[in-house]
């Protein structure tokens, strides 16, 4: 009996693909935020953004469009910006951004 995978599409044309990495982004920064002692709504209020659009990436929905906004996040988690950016790094090809 022989099993043969298919290789994913590349992450701009497959949903799903982009859809997991958000999610695990998600999870860093839920684990952040729970780290930091912060409530959902406190670390909205840190990073300038709106309830609705911190638990949109908690829960992979929801993707920063800036580097601002990422800078943002990073603060309010009490992150620095070289372990953002990696983590950003290592998702954006996967998102289909540059």
């Amino acid at each position: 009996m022989s099993i043969t995978f298919e290789l994913l599409q590349p992450a701009a044309g497959n949903e799903y693909f982009q859809g997991v990495w958000a999610r695990m982004f998600g999870q860093f920064i839920q684990s952040g935020r729970e780290k930091a002692g912060l409530s959902v709504e406190q670390a909205a209020v840190l990073a300038g953004m709106s309830l609705e659009d911190w638990a949109g990436i908690e829960i992979g929905t929801w993707l920063p469009h800036t580097r601002r906004q990422f800078h943002r996040i990073a603060a309010a988690l009490d992150l620095d910006r070289d372990t953002m950016a990696s983590i950003v790094l290592m998702c954006s090809q996967a998102w289909g951004i540059q």
